[in-house]
């Protein structure tokens, strides 16, 4: 989306209100969250009652962007500095908020990505911390947790596109064993740690810090097979090396956003960020 275009959809609230909407009611049909019935009532304020479950709601109830404080004009900028990479620390000073506030939006944003990923319901039961529930909402868990098992994905390239598929059976501890009794190779690119080809997948990716840190071990191997590829990995390195710091719970989201950047590089991503942040959060719990 270019700036113009970008600037007649935030000039007021209504228009950028409106921008959102038409990703949240196709043909402007509302209908209640929790049951889908169509039989409505208007209540003050912009809300609405379902005549079958009495379920009270407003246009972003039970959606992405319902989590947080932000108007419309505000969630749509912050899209936009999102599309362009800028950090969370520069978009609170851009939008005029705390950089909590913001880091919550991005969270929000990044979670948005991860329920759209094809391993989206394995990730969310495996990865402690993150939990999506039935009443709409999600959480991700703030506190920081030793002991947690930080996450391995594998990377899978077919044609134009890149898998970052979690393997829940690995973790950082695996990736060790295969280093110290089978002699994969490793190497280290910021906090990440990746590896060699390793069964189907040009390489395993894990966090990293702390692993080297227990085991005094380097990780700078050479000629791994990754490292001679010219798409994926020529277009993580940089993202990569700017990550300062990885937990098992923040892990997952930086991996399913660096795919969706890497699976849409060629197209235009706001629209496609702005539909996934209206998108109802899904239920994994069955």
């Amino acid at each position: 989306m270019n700036f113009q275009h970008f600037e007649n959809i935030v000039k007021n609230e209504n228009s950028a209100k409106k921008f959102l909407l038409q990703f949240c009611w196709k043909n402007h049909q509302r209908f209640c969250p929790k049951c889908r019935s169509r039989k409505l009532y208007a209540l003050r304020g912009g809300k609405r009652r379902c005549s079958r479950c009495s379920y009270t709601f407003h246009d972003f109830s039970q959606r992405f962007i319902n989590n947080g404080n932000l108007g419309a004009q505000q969630w749509l900028r912050l899209i936009k500095l999102f599309e362009l990479e800028v950090s969370t620390g520069r978009m609170a000073e851009q939008l005029g908020v705390t950089y909590n506030t913001a880091y919550k939006a991005v969270t929000t944003l990044r979670m948005a990505i991860l329920a759209h990923s094809l391993d989206a319901r394995l990730i969310i039961r495996s990865i402690e911390g993150l939990d999506f529930s039935k009443s709409g909402k999600f959480h991700l868990d703030m506190s920081t947790r030793s002991g947690a098992r930080m996450p391995v994905f594998g990377i899978v390239e077919r044609g134009s596109h890149v898998f970052a598929d979690l393997i829940p059976e690995l973790d950082g501890d695996s990736i060790i064993h295969f280093k110290m009794n089978f002699h994969l190779k490793t190497a280290n690119l910021g906090k990440i740690i990746y590896t060699d080809r390793f069964k189907q997948y040009a390489a395993l990716l894990v966090g990293g810090s702390h692993l080297s840190a227990r085991y005094n071990i380097r990780h700078n191997d050479k000629g791994l097979f990754i490292d001679s590829s010219k798409g994926f990995w020529s277009f993580s390195k940089d993202w990569f090396r700017r990550l300062k710091g990885i937990s098992p719970r923040n892990f997952p989201l930086y991996i399913k956003e660096l795919e969706f950047r890497y699976n849409h590089r060629n197209d235009d991503i706001f629209p496609i960020l702005a539909e996934y942040l209206c998108a109802m959060v899904p239920d994994f719990e069955d």
